[in-house]
């Protein structure tokens, strides 16, 4: 946020010619960004219709793609709608082509409900497509703010292979990281998991286009058993490594998070923290990331060496067999960060607490029943009120009022961490929700001088910050990165300055 241009102007005139059109009233909301690619009659990408009420009247899709003939814009129902339909569209300007509601409802019928997944389809020529935005046509009365959420901690959410088409009705905007839970080796080290590559690079390109990183998630209870025999040679170790860069290049993932539940008596944990060590030469020169999920009794062999190489660590702090009346509460939180606070060094801006969206019950002696595991969304299907609760018919679980303890004390080390995402309720029962809104806060982009909207008094204030005039200092710096590349200059000028016109 230190980088000034003292050329501004002549910047903000380059930048105004490469922007992508935005509707009268400013407003757009990114479905896709990326680059997916297709011959003729083939379509370079489907992605689920995750928020069916932008479908409405006034409303316009919009693709920015790279071919000789307009492609088709279809929309699929697998619910009782259109199962095919195709529209062409109906305006164009340079590689944005538009396809109005008017056009898709003459195709798919006015019941968007009914709408499963949106695809683009090639000509007879091939395309590639980088963005697909949905242009919201409504213009209020007043300059509408152009919102953003940031997040004040982490927020790293696990999505179960096993169940990953929870993912279609995600909020990937209350999530800082995305796990894939799990990617696994075979015999020769080659990863994979559950879910079909298509539906990976969906996942992957719905996280990117919020901000959301993506981290393979190695390990898992009961997926550990073959990594040794490849780690217990440096050949081997240097082979597996190779095959693990490889998956997060294919699927253009952003990072690893180590999850090894074994025993402290196993042999790996004699390879592990060389393992970790040639982990994290590879990450950083590919920009990835490096996390561990962990617990006390998996902790008990790695040096605080070890996690120091870490960029943060998920404290696992649940499945507590020592506790008499909940796996997870309070002061098991409390103790699980401390441990591993005072213990392994870790400070605390890199524990990030894990929290149950589960609940565990007990056997008739008061021991922890392993074989029980009941989603928060069946607790509060059978009673709403359990959504503030934190035991029900036995089952001890984190409801609401815990949850946001929880936060708080979230907010005084390095995030949440949730296992896992598909066993969340819907709609205002959502622990995700209640997380969201307790870590993250909304700030209108733009706004440099933090008063609660983007004016021209922050477009003067930001040129005057590029000029160097002297005691010119920006309240709110993040805000003002609007072409999103880590730094203020001219293209960030130019523009705030196009959003004023279009808002005025």
């Amino acid at each position: 946020m230190k980088c000034r241009n003292l050329f501004s102007g002549i910047l903000a005139a380059v930048f105004l010619l490469h922007t992508a059109p935005v509707n009268a009233a400013g407003t757009a909301v990114n479905l896709y960004t990326g680059e997916a690619s297709a011959e003729a009659w083939t379509c370079p990408l489907t992605i689920p219709a995750a928020d069916k009420s932008l479908y409405t009247e006034g409303n316009t899709i919009a693709v920015q793609c790279d071919t000789d003939t307009a492609p088709y814009f279809v929309l699929t129902s697998n619910s009782g709608g259109e199962a095919w339909a195709q529209v062409l569209p109906d305006g164009a300007e340079g590689d944005w082509y538009y396809y109005s509601y008017d056009a898709m409802s003459a195709a798919f019928g006015t019941d968007f409900s009914q709408l499963d997944y949106i695809s683009v389809m090639a000509s007879d020529t091939p395309v590639t497509v980088y963005a697909i935005d949905m242009l919201l046509g409504s213009t209020p009365d007043e300059p509408e703010q152009d919102t953003t959420v940031q997040h004040e901690s982490r927020v790293v959410g696990y999505l179960p292979d096993w169940a990953y088409q929870a993912y279609g009705n995600l909020d990937f905007s209350a999530l800082t990281h995305l796990n894939i839970a799990f990617c696994n080796p075979d015999s020769e080290g080659n990863l994979s998991c559950w879910i079909p590559d298509s539906e990976m690079h969906n996942i992957v390109s719905r996280a990117h286009s919020s901000g959301v990183s993506v981290m393979a998630a190695l390990g898992g209870g009961g997926g550990c058993d073959g990594y040794l025999p490849l780690l217990d040679t440096p050949e081997e170790m240097a082979d597996f490594n190779e095959k693990i860069m490889t998956y997060c290049e294919t699927y253009q993932l952003d990072g690893i998070d180590l999850d090894i539940e074994l025993g402290s008596s196993h042999e790996i944990w004699k390879y592990y923290a060389d393992w970790v060590a040639s982990l994290r030469v590879l990450c950083d020169e590919r920009g990835y990331e490096l996390s561990t999920a962990t617990a006390q009794w998996v902790a008990v062999n790695v040096m605080p060496e070890t996690f120091a190489l870490f960029d943060f660590v998920n404290v696992m702090a649940y499945d507590n067999d020592a506790g008499e009346s909940s796996h997870a509460d309070m002061e098991f939180a409390q103790t699980s960060l401390q441990y591993f606070h005072v213990q392994k060094k870790l400070p605390k801006d890199k524990l990030v607490l894990g929290v149950p969206f589960y609940g565990r019950g007990y056997t008739a002696d008061g021991a922890l029943d392993w074989g029980s595991y009941v989603a928060f969304s069946e607790l509060v299907a059978a009673d709403p009120a359990n959504y503030d609760a934190d035991v029900y018919n036995g089952i001890a679980y984190n409801g609401a009022s815990t949850m946001r303890e929880k936060c708080v004390l979230a907010k005084d080390c390095g995030g949440v961490m949730i296992w896992e995402l598909s066993q969340d309720a819907a709609g205002e029962y959502s622990l995700l929700a209640l997380i969201k809104e307790e870590l993250t806060v909304s700030t209108v982009r733009g706004d440099v001088n933090a008063d609660g909207a983007l004016t021209v008094a922050d477009a003067v204030m930001l040129q005057k910050w590029l000029l160097t005039v002297p005691d010119a200092a920006l309240v709110n710096p993040q805000a003002g990165d609007l072409s999103e590349d880590g730094r203020l200059d001219g293209f960030d000028l130019a523009v705030m300055k196009r959003m004023l016109v279009l808002g005025m």
